[in-house]
């Protein structure tokens, strides 16, 4: 069955979709993840596999000479302006970010990484804010846009009720529950654990995965009338490719700052093919064997209610 949910219900704990169906729940994981924010007219997405291929044809017909911009400034946009520079050639490739390209490397990862899209051939516009209205085509002289800037979440929370942040992502607590919904818990890109502790979280499959397993693991330790554990995940690098035979990786804390270590070139490339095989084996891994899936722990938390004597609400 596929539908699209248009609300939860909690009291009733049922999920209520778009054709008028509903589904009832024990449990409920929000894992909705992210997508694409608005795009303006006249630009294209690849943050979709219907996307990707209207992108694909797109490009793929535009004569020797004629102009690719791709809009945005992180590691998306980056290896989307380089894989296609690598790929046709034949074309003018641009990346226009508003501010720095990946601003959270390093300054010499960042170095590294203009000289990989210059060797790519592509034309780096650094400081020039694209606006989200009108066609960007026009603005840019550019016969194809990739709009690969910002992402933003479903507002299936919000219309439900349920707690969300700023951005619009369901709010949950170190254990991944939502506070006053002790049978909803979120996680992914659509979820938020609240406090500072949590806030080096960004949006991405390295904090995705653990805390869908630790949401998983919590739903199983509550009907088991154990207690629920506090959510525990860190980094260890950001990667990107930058061509077959090209790519980036910059080594960070476990609170996603950047150190000093980065790599570039052919092994950087190699690092990120294996980074992707590995999380699919992960994934396989742990349907085999619930467990199998481990991860690097996350930085050393500032300040607990544990510390203050007093019980944390989530347990």
């Amino acid at each position: 069955m596929t539908e699209t949910a248009a609300r939860i219900d909690a009291a009733t704990r049922t999920i209520r979709f778009a054709g008028g169906g509903t589904l009832d729940y024990d449990y409920l994981v929000y894992a909705v993840g992210s997508g694409q924010a608005r795009i303006p007219d006249g630009a294209l997405t690849i943050s979709t596999l219907a996307g990707s291929a209207q992108a694909r044809r797109a490009v793929e017909a535009l004569e020797p000479g004629q102009h690719v911009a791709v809009v945005g400034g992180g590691l998306t946009a980056i290896e989307t302006a380089a894989e296609t520079a690598h790929r046709h050639r034949h074309l003018r490739v641009s990346l226009h970010a508003a501010d720095v390209p990946a601003p959270r490397v390093s300054a010499g990862a960042r170095r590294g990484l203009a000289r990989s899209l210059r060797r790519a051939g592509v034309e780096q516009r650094n400081g020039t804010p694209v606006p989200s209205s009108g066609d960007p085509r026009v603005g840019l002289d550019a016969d194809v846009v990739l709009w690969c800037a910002g992402f933003s979440v479903p507002d299936l929370a919000a219309a439900s009720g349920l707690p969300v942040d700023g951005a619009g992502r369901l709010v949950v607590d170190p254990a991944l529950q939502v506070p006053g919904q002790p049978r909803i818990y979120g996680a992914g890109d659509a979820a938020a654990i609240a406090g500072p502790d949590f806030a080096y979280l960004r949006m991405s499959c390295a904090a995705a995965m653990p805390m869908g397993a630790d949401a998983a693991g919590n739903i199983l330790r509550d009907m088991d009338g154990e207690a629920r554990i506090r959510h525990d995940s860190g980094f260890g690098g950001q990667c990107v490719s930058l061509g077959r035979s090209d790519g980036m990786v910059q080594f960070v804390r476990a609170d996603d700052s950047p150190v000093r270590f980065h790599l570039h070139g052919r092994l950087a490339a190699v690092q990120k093919e294996i980074i992707c095989r590995m999380t699919l084996r992960w994934i396989r891994g742990e349907a085999k064997r619930s467990g199998a899936y481990t991860w690097p722990k996350g930085p050393r938390m500032r300040t607990t209610t544990a510390e203050q004597g007093q019980a944390p609400a989530w347990s």
